[in-house]
């Protein structure tokens, strides 16, 4: 027998054994009986999105953490976190280095304010900066910051710079009270998902 006449041989009848062994249908063990669960287990819906891989919700939720962490480095309260939260939400959707609103051709920090730190606008460091001006401002405030509306209203019309509501809230009827209050529910559930109860 020649040699490539036994490799031939020897191919087709390892393809042979391979089929027949593959086409087998029979399971040596038994099918399980367990029925599947028609039951979903239930879907806990973030503050920060539903996608925890969308960049939005990588953004928002990194800098809702420099808020909260910022706030307790200064020895913050929980309250004042939430306040921090609320005013990041109600004044940006916690967003740092938008643009602001025409005429002006600056962008926002994170609270609404013109933006004029030394850092990249977009980056957590930028949150902590302006974070650290809302604390710097609450340290004058003499408002219970266990009503967050009221208190973080309070620290941003505390800031030299001038709060100018009619500058910053453009939709048909929005306030700044009724913005702050809208955010509320989102600051207090950011918080809660980040950190737990209060």
């Amino acid at each position: 027998m020649k040699p490539q006449n036994l490799v031939a041989a020897l191919i087709t009848a390892v393809l042979a054994v391979g089929v027949v062994s593959c086409g087998s249908d029979k399971s040596t063990a038994p099918a399980p009986t367990v029925a599947p669960s028609t039951t979903a287990a239930p879907a806990t819906a973030s503050v920060f999105g539903e996608d925890n891989t969308d960049i939005l919700f990588k953004i928002h939720q990194r800098n809702a953490v420099a808020i909260i962490e910022t706030v307790e480095e200064r020895g913050g309260t929980p309250e004042q976190a939430v306040a921090a939260l609320l005013a990041g939400q109600a004044e940006t959707g916690w967003r740092s280095g938008l643009s602001l609103p025409a005429p002006a051709t600056a962008i926002a920090d994170i609270y609404g304010w013109r933006f004029a730190y030394n850092i990249g606008a977009d980056s957590a460091d930028a949150v902590r900066a302006a974070t650290y001006t809302f604390m710097d401002n609450a340290a004058g405030v003499d408002v219970d910051p266990g009503n967050p509306v009221a208190y973080a209203l309070a620290v941003q019309r505390t800031d030299t710079r001038e709060y100018l509501e009619d500058k910053r809230f453009y939709t048909n009827g929005a306030t700044a009270t009724s913005e702050y209050s809208k955010a509320q529910p989102i600051a207090e559930a950011a918080y809660t998902e980040l950190r737990g109860k209060r």
